[in-house]
């Protein structure tokens, strides 16, 4: 497992993988490697992928020399297995309720009756996944509506309290 304070930057391939994609990156590692950006812990990244696959990713691109630690170090993996592989931590039903309840509300709150559909949409959410499933799509509305900036902020608090 990588420690969750690590904090990668992108190698002189990984820019150029940016600048002149060549290596046929799927979507997700391409995303990655452009939010990689040396100040990022992998605690910041993790929320903007499914549970347990940000270190899957980092493994991956620092394997292909796109990433890696400050001063070319390679990020110490342990044997233990993938978080993904290991079952997912689980919140209460209490809090997964108010987590759920706060997005409904901010969502209404910015959006008024334009956001409706969504609201609906994460308030019929009744997992956690498909909570981050419905976060990815309100934080491309309240980004389209709102700004970027503010789009990405409420989907990584709203995804870090799932954690």
């Amino acid at each position: 497992m990588l420690d969750e304070n690590l904090v990668f930057h992108k190698t002189e391939a990984g820019a150029r993988e940016i600048a002149s994609p060549s290596r046929g990156l799927s979507p997700k590692l391409r995303r990655a490697l452009i939010l990689v950006d040396g100040a990022k812990a992998v605690t910041d990244l993790a929320p903007m992928f499914r549970p347990g696959e940000v270190e899957a990713i980092l493994v991956d691109l620092q394997s292909q020399g796109l990433v890696s630690l400050a001063g070319g170090e390679l990020a110490p993996v342990s044997s233990a297995p993938p978080a993904a592989a290991a079952p997912a931590i689980a919140i209460s039903r209490e809090r997964f309720d108010e987590i759920r309840q706060a997005a409904v509300r901010e969502i209404s709150h910015r959006l008024g009756p334009n956001g409706d559909a969504l609201a609906i949409k994460v308030d019929g959410c009744r997992t956690p996944e498909e909570l981050r499933v419905a976060l990815r799509e309100a934080e491309k509305i309240l980004s389209s509506f709102l700004g970027a900036e503010y789009g990405r902020s409420f989907a990584q608090k709203i995804g870090r309290d799932l954690l």
